[in-house]
């Protein structure tokens, strides 16, 4: 049931925006984010934390290959306002 109407939410947006925070990305966000790449959607990624940074890691090549974009910026404020730059400059 839950898979099914997340799935229909997906289907009918226009762009994804991913957190992608953590040490992993999140198992669901990472099934959204296939669905989504897969009926052709543009996906974004954004991470403001350092904790795969720091253990060497970075994205897994799966994720980082479906992503139109990601913004990687540790301030929190300072990312934020890089997102808002960016979608008032393109054509969403």
């Amino acid at each position: 049931m839950i898979f099914k109407l997340d799935a229909g939410e997906v289907q009918k947006a226009d762009i994804i925006f991913m957190n992608l925070d953590g040490r992993v990305p999140d198992e669901g966000a990472c099934v959204e984010l296939g669905l989504a790449y897969g009926c052709g959607k543009r996906c974004h990624g954004f991470k403001t934390d350092t904790r795969s940074i720091e253990l060497g890691m970075d994205l897994n090549p799966m994720i980082a290959g479906c992503m139109t974009r990601i913004f990687k910026n540790y301030d929190g404020d300072k990312l934020i306002e890089e997102i808002r730059q960016y979608l008032s400059e393109s054509d969403l």
